[in-house]
């Protein structure tokens, strides 16, 4: 074994093998990249051949091409081309480090590179993600050559401490880089178990004390409710409720109290992430936004439930920030201060003027014929019911409401996977009774409170609206 083990040393082919194990080690888990990094170095120190730096360097390119390559594959084929991305376990994966990249994606590429199938998930997730390739390169490239370095050390030290044959160093070398591997497997593994296990915990004890309060106004307002053999998830966050349409990855409606008394003017806080209740496959998370026009559009607005005590308006408008709660919109309305947000910000300024207590539902039309794009169908269309109470001759509480309807078709065009601004959007005030019926919803006694269908001045048409004082509450 000896003499095999030195001719292999010698041999030209001892470098190029290096580097096909390692490339492939990036895609196949099974590959041992690892130990063959130490099995190799581990004969460099007993032999002096290969080269030791030459050894490092290889490992090192072979590792970063690896890595390369999984970030090609995630920015074009996202992370639901193959069944194997479907799987709990990958969703699972890919669901942590699209949050990990979020907060610190320095630290999970370098620490990932060590950990096999929590390199793959990091590095095919930052390609659909669209991580910028001027950020990702010199990290994957710093997290390769310390990948080598180390398992290159593990090997020299260990045939430095074993002085003998070369047989001797490489097989103590090889079972001390399976036993760190499974160690490390392990530890992850437990620490895995340990998140699910306190995520679990949070959130049945927050459950029970949030989410959209039907008898928030004095009238019941429930949450609408689907057609028969239309699942729908609800989903209860602070103050407000999110009922998710798994089949389109996006919320089919939202709901939210909005206390105009107790409103909160705080600084925007909070980040993006997915909800660890439902699988990643169900949401449309951060691949859908990268590297294009698209906004990731609140539903429910972060500053709707933020009120009542400074802690809690805070807890509460953090809370918005979760991909369920959001919807792709073109950014030149999202951002826009006319008309649909001018819309959003008239409900609020209405709610905190008057010190009202409103409830708004908002939702994407979820259509057959919506474009495809990365995965998911692009809503072209968004409707808001916005509910309040008025006093009637008698001093009774009775139901009012308002119906909205925004286009954006004018807007997109998904012909070369790219948004394009196109034109105008266009915002409608309309009647409750056709957003039931585009969005076939049950909006319960909302139709029949609508503004435009009650009084002298009932109306059926859609109203387009150009500025917010047309707006009418």
């Amino acid at each position: 074994m000896d003499d095999a083990l030195t001719a292999l040393a010698g041999s030209a082919a001892a470098l190029p093998g290096l580097f096909v194990v390692v490339l492939a080690d990036a895609f196949l888990v099974i590959i041992p990249g690892e130990v063959a990094v130490t099995a190799i170095a581990a004969l460099s120190a007993s032999t002096g051949q290969p080269w030791l730096i030459a050894v490092i360097g290889v490992a090192a390119a072979a590792a970063l091409s690896g890595d390369l390559a999984c970030y090609a594959i995630g920015r074009r084929a996202g992370l639901e081309r193959w069944r194997w991305m479907r799987h709990p376990r990958a969703v699972r994966a890919f669901s942590w480090a699209g949050r990990r990249l979020a907060q610190r994606s320095g630290a999970v590429l370098f620490t990932a590179r060590f950990i096999p199938f929590a390199r793959l998930a990091v590095n095919l997730t930052a390609g659909a993600v669209r991580m910028p390739m001027s950020r990702y390169l010199p990290l994957a490239a710093g997290a390769a050559a310390l990948w080598a370095l180390y398992q290159a050390v593990i090997g020299t030290a260990i045939a430095r401490v074993l002085p003998g044959p070369p047989a001797v160093a490489v097989i103590v070398a090889v079972a001390s880089a399976l036993v760190l591997g499974a160690g490390v497997d392990l530890l992850v593994s437990r620490t895995e178990r340990l998140g699910r296990w306190q995520a679990g915990r949070m959130d049945a004890a927050t459950l029970a004390s949030v989410g959209y309060d039907s008898a928030f106004l004095g009238v019941p307002v429930s949450l609408p409710r689907a057609a028969a053999g239309r699942p729908l998830t609800r989903l209860d966050y602070p103050r407000f409720t999110v009922l998710l349409d798994p089949d389109r990855r996006l919320a089919a409606a939202t709901a939210v109290n909005i206390d105009g008394a107790t409103l909160q003017d705080l600084p925007r806080t909070g980040e993006w992430k997915l909800d660890p209740r439902v699988p990643a496959a169900e949401q449309t998370g951060p691949a859908v936004y990268a590297d294009n026009d698209f906004d990731r559009g609140h539903l429910v607005r972060r500053r709707d439930p933020g009120w009542g005590t400074v802690a809690e308006a805070r807890a509460a408008t953090e809370a918005t920030f979760v991909y369920t709660n959001a919807a792709p919109q073109a950014s030149a309305f999202n951002q826009s201060k006319d008309l649909w947000v001018g819309l959003e910000d008239h409900v609020l300024e209405f709610a905190d003027a008057t010190d009202q207590r409103v409830s708004v539902l908002t939702g994407p039309v979820l259509e057959e014929d919506d474009p495809p794009y990365r995965g998911i169908r692009i809503p072209r269309r968004f409707w808001k019911i916005a509910a309040w109470t008025e006093t009637d001759r008698g001093g009774s509480p009775t139901l009012a409401a308002a119906g909205f309807v925004l286009d954006q078709t004018a807007l997109i065009d998904l012909t070369a996977d790219a948004l394009t601004r196109l034109g105008a959007f266009r915002t409608f005030q309309v009647p409750v009774l056709d957003i039931a019926t585009l969005t076939a919803l049950d909006v319960g006694p909302l139709a029949a409170a609508d503004v435009m269908r009650i009084g002298p001045a009932r109306q059926s048409a859609w109203i387009e609206l150009s500025r917010p004082s047309d707006i009418r509450l």
